[in-house]
């Protein structure tokens, strides 16, 4: 039974991964060849040359080309009878101890048009010269087969006309890129000793590189075996100098001796070996080689990805003999940890304290985590502030959720003993902790709305105040009521923390958008605890009417101002004239109804609260006011009291509003952020 080589090209599937994998593969197939000589190892070499093409269709910064072709030549053994019936015979067992599949040539056509082949080489005791070209339509094509008078072991394989359009963007790599590829990929055989000399030249460049050089750096560290529910795994730990660009530690895995799809990053796998390794004071970058005869049967017959699972959990059933990349990397990460024992002791011991700073300053709302070092301490190292957040938020979550539901769970099931009483007063202590993680975050935000109205009250740079409405934005949005915005997205209780639970609140509206009053006068922030007077659905309220039990009414002035400036020069007038007009509004005017035609009431006897809050107070108008009666508290601020139809105002600068709040809050910030 014959199988045509278009339907096998047809069955490789090449990723953007895998743009140099066709070259790969014959630089390999060299290997192989100069394996089977019995030439010194020193006069083993494969040279490879690279011919670029047009520019990618998306440009390069450095102005990089695509590659049209390869020319790979080696002087290994080369196309005798014995390597020829390999190459004619897909899924070939000729050569399979040396690696080989039989699948790689079928690899280089899924990406390139021509794959030509001239080989001189020297069997039973003859020189012979074998040309031929193999493509995915016409298979192989033999062009000649002479004996030569020509004695040089010498084989060149030319692949051309990239078809693939993923292959050719992605070839648009450096020279150096290359080079690094090429020795990442053949890496096993140089832990093997068996490397022959490597050279790579790139025409249209005039550039060289001897892939052999950049070993030089490269120490093998340690060789590190491990067995996994029966296989045998072996681990090949090379270091490097840190130097240039690099910022990673990288694990390829193996099959066949070379290396198998990209690398991964070694901090997925274990976020201590972030960064480079501190060996006796000296930084290194790993990389870390992985060799099984498990991964050699596992790995696909195109040699860039494993039949592996990812993780077990999706294998439910017989996971126990299932061998996955969580199983193999868990060990992985096990025996790094073993061999850098001082370094990963020193990096978990930083990284504890930079959880702990983080928390401290920056995300108290997980502050009773600081008094269980063991949820720290499980904390994976080195995480991103973005990482550690999530991480920390799933932890609490949890937490949270276990305690609710044990507390749930104890109430609903009404068995009283010792057991279940010392149980449930655990989780009680718990959710009490976890409660104040919530109100440390609250507290968190309030901290930082003090500190930014602290600023709003300094002049900037120019000598220019922050507006009127900008402050008065910071507490309550202009031209809204507690209906527009969400509980959290207002801060009256800058102002005063009873002002939270009034049933109404409107800010900067005129009084007839709220409610029956014909009115145009815009208050800067009315309050009310029963909202029953204003008739469209802005208003709210357990009741459909009744009397207003009390209202309260902010008048507020941009900061600079010297009390508003009511007259610049003649401060002989009264701070009420502030804010009584707003009251008489609603006083004096006929009863009104609300839009069911209930009735609504306020009388002279309802409680009415005003609030003026200005920058500055000049001494002549403070003079001017004690003398109509004005007192002062001791706190500083001024305040009247017009019994008769029973108002309280309270005058007050808007220093001394923050300096109120400041203090309010001084005990929860220093119980909540102490160090």
């Amino acid at each position: 039974m014959e199988v045509p080589v278009k339907n096998l090209v047809e069955t490789v599937d090449l990723t953007a991964e895998d743009a140099l994998l066709p070259m790969l593969e014959c630089v390999v197939n060299s290997i192989i060849s100069l394996e089977q000589s019995d030439i010194p190892k020193s006069e083993k070499r494969i040279q490879i040359k690279i011919c670029r093409g047009k520019h990618p269709q998306r440009l390069n910064f450095d102005n990089i080309q695509t590659i049209a072709s390869y020319k790979i030549v080696d002087n290994g053994v080369g196309f005798n009878s014995r390597n020829l019936l390999s190459f004619q015979t897909p899924f070939s067992q000729i050569n399979k101890d040396y690696g080989c599949k039989g699948i790689g040539r079928f690899t280089v056509l899924a990406a390139y048009e021509e794959y030509l082949v001239d080989s001189n080489y020297k069997e039973q005791g003859k020189w012979h010269n074998r040309t031929f070209k193999f493509t995915a339509e016409k298979e192989i094509e033999s062009i000649k087969y002479i004996d030569t008078s020509h004695e040089v072991w010498k084989t060149s394989i030319e692949i051309k006309n990239c078809i693939n359009d993923i292959v050719l963007e992605k070839s648009a790599l450096s020279l150096a890129q290359i080079s690094e590829s090429i020795m990442q990929h053949c890496f096993i055989y140089y832990l093997n000793n068996s490397l022959p000399i490597i050279e790579i030249y790139d025409k249209i460049n005039d550039q060289y590189e001897v892939i052999n050089q950049l070993f030089e750096k490269v120490s093998k560290e340690k060789e590190r075996s491990f067995s996994l529910k029966g296989e045998n795994f072996k681990l090949y730990i090379t270091k490097t100098p840190k130097e240039g660009n690099r910022r990673n530690n990288y694990l390829y895995y193996c099959a066949n001796n070379r290396t198998v799809g990209v690398a991964k990053n070694i901090k997925g796998i274990n976020s201590i070996f972030t960064y480079p390794i501190n060996i006796e004071g000296n930084y290194y970058f790993f990389d870390i080689y992985l060799v099984s005869d498990f991964l050699n049967k596992k790995v696909f017959k195109t040699r860039n990805g494993f039949n592996i699972p990812k993780e077990r959990e999706n294998y439910i059933f017989n996971s126990s003999e299932i061998i996955t990349f969580q199983d193999i990397e868990e060990k992985i990460s096990e025996t790094l940890e073993s061999e850098y024992e001082s370094f990963v002791r020193e990096s978990k011991e930083k990284s504890y304290n930079e959880i702990k700073n983080y928390i401290i300053e920056k995300a108290p709302r997980y502050n009773s985590f600081l008094r269980n070092p063991a949820i720290l301490q499980s904390i994976p190292p080195n995480l991103t502030e973005d990482k550690l957040e999530e991480y920390l938020y799933r932890i609490s979550h949890n937490a949270r959720k276990n305690v609710e539901q044990n507390i749930d769970k104890f109430i609903k099931s009404k068995q009283i003993n010792e057991e279940a009483i010392n149980q449930i007063i655990d989780d009680i202590k718990a959710k009490t902790a976890y409660d104040v993680d919530s109100l440390a975050d609250y507290m968190t935000r309030r901290r930082a709305i003090i500190d930014l109205f602290d600023k709003f009250l300094d002049a900037d740079e120019n000598g220019e105040y922050k507006l009127e409405e900008d402050v008065h934005n910071l507490i309550f949005p202009l031209g809204l009521t507690n209906n527009d915005l969400d509980y959290e997205n207002h801060n009256l209780w800058l102002l005063d923390e009873r002002f939270m639970t009034y049933k109404f609140i409107a800010s900067d509206k005129s009084i007839t958008s709220y409610s029956q009053i014909n009115s145009r006068k815009e208050l800067d922030l009315v309050l009310v605890d029963n909202p029953q007077m204003f008739d469209n659905p802005i208003s709210f309220g357990d009741k459909s009417s009744g009397e207003v039990n009390s209202m309260v009414i902010f008048e507020f002035k941009r900061p600079g101002d010297t009390a508003h400036q009511k007259r610049s020069t003649d401060f002989r007038w009264e701070f009420s004239e502030l804010i009584e007009p707003y009251f008489e509004e609603f006083l004096y005017q006929p009863i009104k109804k609300n839009y069911k035609g209930n009735q609504v009431i306020i009388k002279e006897t309802t409680p009415k609260f005003g609030y003026i809050i200005l920058d500055f107070i000049p001494e002549p108008l403070s003079r001017y006011n004690k003398n109509k009666g004005w007192k002062t508290t001791p706190f500083g601020t001024f305040f009247k009291i017009e019994s008769e139809i029973n108002m309280h105002i309270e005058v007050m600068t808007f220093r001394q509003l923050l300096e109120f709040s400041k203090n309010r809050h001084n005990p929860f910030f220093d119980r909540l952020f102490k160090r």
